[in-house]
């Protein structure tokens, strides 16, 4: 297959790529038990045959590391420790997504056994802003908090954790973002992204961190003749669904949490999940799409258009009736979620258009007034429609002149290292995050001005991985080899996600010979090659877009594919997605 069909055919511009492995290299990856097609999946997501094991049966057991391999681990351990110990008034200061809401609920759960004098602050998304600042510092210390712990926020929070340190109110991190060299002043700072951490996880998400943080607490109490009746392994589910909705690789350790955890959500025995699960229509909780696309958006959204406190309360409660109004109220805002984001997201996409904006290196658009709730999701779905970096700026109100940004990013570009540089040469007025993420503040009226120095900045490595996009296609499959023993076969090499990417399929020479518009704009479609076998397949989001016009032509496609169990029509059925599509190359 040639490089050159992704750019001049492919609906989303992209590269197709099927990767040719030595013969010899799959037998040996055969002989560990592994069939042609899993063995190619594996090397072409850069698996050593030494790796095999581990990623076929993912254990803590064998794969995590001691939690004090990461820095500042053990001061903060006993610092943890000297707080509970001595009856000090604790404040687990938490930002206000998925990750966010579980770091806390993590530390919450060791802590309440303990009979610890803990509460969680969580900023309002609105009032408050992003993370810890000077203000919130002097209140919460007010408030008679003694010992600050932030989670999934404070390492670059350098003003608020100055003023911390002035006032007197000892504060500890356990974060993951990007930082500067100097970290800001802190009892305690663990974060596997810090200058001089040489752990190697700086994969971790904060509620990944907050995981090995309750290990190495529940070891050190242990030590020093404490009965804790605590299991780490209860709270494995919180770290799962952090690292899952923060979009974080599924490699090394972070696929251990998330292989394992998804395990102990599949039960449904933490109340508050059973509930969500119960008013969204989830039959099972067993796998990422069911953490990433049902649970993680409803637990978002209270921190999006509603009370920030909702995510932490419902993942911690345990009582029933209290769940179950939580889980309501986070279905209706979630709904109302989903609303405003339907419109900003077509305003976004027509401010693209006429803006030109489609092809360049990096898109921003904003407007005043688009909720800063649902920026970074429409940031997300620009990111995906146009194949570029996306920034999305609102605001609360129509009249203000700064603007909130979110963005989200593709890989091969450091968005949060981008967004840092430019507060560094003050083309911004705040800013970070981490590669594939970031946030930032800027005035409405150089929107045009930032854009154009924003995309200068783009390092010249960064416009290639921007302008030379691939898909990997894993095999050349047909139709009539799409069955449920496909997908039992895909799923032993589960959990896909970020990092792990799902298998992708290329389907040649096919035709789409009906299809519905569904709502919001999804495409339903039934296809059929040449030998009069079909399948049904749906495409996200192609209504209005070029992938829906190639879907509908009427033409002869090839098409990029993707398969996963259908567990609304029964367990041997199989749903097909797809991703990509060309018109077919004649032989």
């Amino acid at each position: 297959m040639q490089n050159k069909r992704g750019i001049f055919g492919s609906a989303l511009k992209r590269n197709w790529q099927l990767p040719e492995i030595d013969a010899q290299i799959i037998q040996e990856f055969m002989r560990k038990d592994l069939d042609v097609l899993s063995s190619q999946i594996l090397i072409n997501r850069g698996a050593r045959l030494d790796e095999v094991d581990d990623i076929l049966h993912p254990k803590l057991k064998t794969q995590m590391p001691d939690p004090n391999c990461l820095k500042g681990m053990e001061g903060a351990v006993n610092a943890i420790i000297d707080a509970i110990n001595g009856k000090k008034n604790i404040v687990i200061f938490a930002d206000y997504d998925v990750d966010g809401a579980t770091s806390a609920a993590i530390l919450l759960s060791l802590f309440e056994k303990l009979n610890a004098n803990v509460e969680v602050f969580v900023p309002d998304r609105i009032k408050d802003g992003y993370g810890p600042n000077p203000q919130l510092m002097r209140s919460i210390k007010e408030s008679g908090c003694e010992i600050l712990i932030t989670v999934d926020c404070g390492a670059a929070a350098y003003e608020a954790l100055q003023t911390a340190d002035e006032i007197g109110l000892p504060t500890i991190v356990f974060d993951h973002h990007l930082m500067e060299e100097n970290a800001p002043p802190a009892l305690a700072l663990v974060n596997p992204n810090q200058f001089g951490d040489n752990s190697g996880l700086g994969h971790l998400t904060a509620a990944g961190v907050c995981f090995m943080a309750v290990v190495a607490l529940n070891r050190e109490l242990k030590l020093r003749g404490i009965e804790t009746n605590f299991n780490p392994l209860d709270v494995l589910d919180l770290a799962a669904l952090g690292t899952v909705c923060d979009v974080a690789p599924l490699r090394g350790l972070n696929r251990v949490i998330v292989a394992q955890g998804q395990k102990i959500i599949s039960k449904l025995s933490r109340i508050g999940i059973a509930k969500l699960a119960q008013v969204s229509g989830l039959k099972k909780a067993n796998n990422v799409f069911a953490l990433s696309w049902v649970l993680g958006p409803r637990l978002n959204a209270g921190g999006r258009i509603g009370n920030s406190r909702f995510a932490t309360e419902i993942l911690t409660t345990n009582d029933e009736k209290r769940a179950h109004e939580l889980a309501l109220t986070l279905e209706q805002l979630n709904q109302e979620r989903r609303a405003i984001e339907q419109s900003v997201l077509e305003e976004a996409i027509d401010m693209v258009q006429k803006t030109n904006q489609s092809q360049s290196d990096l898109i921003i658009v904003g407007k005043q007034g688009w909720h800063p709730g649902i920026i970074g999701i429409v940031a997300g779905r620009l990111k995906e429609r146009f194949s570029r970096p996306a920034i999305v700026l609102g605001s609360v109100e129509m009249d203000d002149k700064i603007a909130k940004g979110s963005g989200r990013s593709i890989d091969g570009v450091n968005l949060g290292g981008l967004i840092k540089e430019a507060v560094n040469r003050e083309i911004l007025l705040s800013g970070g995050g981490h590669k594939m993420a970031a946030g930032l503040s800027c005035e409405f009226s150089k929107i045009d001005e930032i854009r154009e120095k924003l995309n200068q900045l783009l390092a010249t490595n960064e416009i290639a991985a921007i302008e030379n996009q691939n898909y990997m296609i894993d095999s050349i499959i047909s139709l009539g080899s799409i069955n449920i023993d496909l997908v039992d076969r895909l799923d032993r090499l589960s959990p896909f996600g970020a990092g792990w990417d799902e298998p992708r399929f290329l389907l040649q020479n096919v035709n789409v010979v009906k299809f519905d518009y569904l709502n919001g704009g999804h495409l339903r479609t039934f296809i059929k090659d040449e030998n009069d076998n079909s399948i049904n397949a749906i495409c996200f989001g192609a209504s209005g877009a070029k992938l829906g016009e190639i879907l509908v032509s009427k033409q002869k496609l090839d098409l990029i594919v993707r398969f996963k169990r259908d567990d609304f029509r029964g367990a041997n059925s199989v749903s097909t997605e797809i991703i990509d599509a060309s018109y077919a190359v004649q032989a």
